[in-house]
């Protein structure tokens, strides 16, 4: 005797969400894509923010508009990665490709001279030239040509709530964190050249700094939700 089971419906699609977009959340996400880049940005951070908060609102327009959602979560934590991989892909990019030119090396000497002195001792000795640390280098040509492009690609579709943007999110969070305990060690062998000849030392870069720390905030959480929301 055979006993036959049949699925019960209605319980898998009950946690996933719609596979279709309203077009306010598409308008949403757009303009949320432009806050982060300018915020990124940093000299247009103010217009970003503002930006950003336009983009938040729409997306709660279409929530009252009965579109389908994602949850606040998925949007503060995509938001936040793009933001901060753009910041710190445009830092590098100026000292990797615009070190040579005037506003290049006011704008880095200006942050070595105030955060982390490995941009203003012996600024534009080495090879590549821009920071006079070479360990920095290395990581700034990981970085700009492979992380934080990565980065800002996953955090996107991680935020649109693609299968593979949830992969590339989780990937490029474990690189990140591997990322910091390498950069660590880097800035601490150099400490006396990069802390000491700075006006606000470990503080002040710690302050500039805090958001190295993002990768050991979204891991956790990524391993406690449940990734089958991901399905578009």
């Amino acid at each position: 005797m055979s006993i036959s089971v049949s699925p019960v419906e209605g319980t898998l699609p009950s946690f996933l969400p719609n596979n279709s977009e309203g077009p306010l959340v598409r308008r949403a996400d757009r303009v949320l894509l432009v806050g982060c880049l300018l915020v990124g940005s940093q000299l247009l951070g103010p217009i970003g923010l503002v930006i950003l908060i336009v983009g938040l609102l729409l997306l709660r327009r279409a929530k009252h508009a009965g579109e389908d959602v994602r949850p606040l979560a998925v949007t503060v934590f995509g938001v936040f990665s793009i933001v901060d991989a753009a910041t710190n892909f445009l830092g590098w990019s100026i000292d990797t490709f615009a070190h040579d030119t005037h506003v290049g090396q006011v704008f880095m000497n200006g942050f070595g001279r105030l955060i982390d002195g490995g941009y203003y001792v012996d600024y534009n000795h080495l090879l590549l030239g821009g920071t006079g640390v070479a360990g920095e280098k290395s990581w700034q040509i990981f970085c700009v040509f492979g992380l934080f492009p990565l980065r800002i690609v996953a955090s996107w579709g991680f935020m649109k709530l693609k299968r593979w943007g949830f992969d590339m999110m989780l990937i490029t969070t474990w690189i990140y964190a591997i990322f910091w305990f390498g950069y660590l060690v880097n800035i601490s062998v150099d400490f006396e050249n990069r802390m000491g000849a700075t006006v606000f030392g470990v503080v002040g870069w710690w302050v500039f700094d805090i958001w190295y720390i993002t990768p050991f905030v979204i891991l956790p959480w990524m391993y406690a939700v449940n990734r089958r929301k991901w399905n578009r």
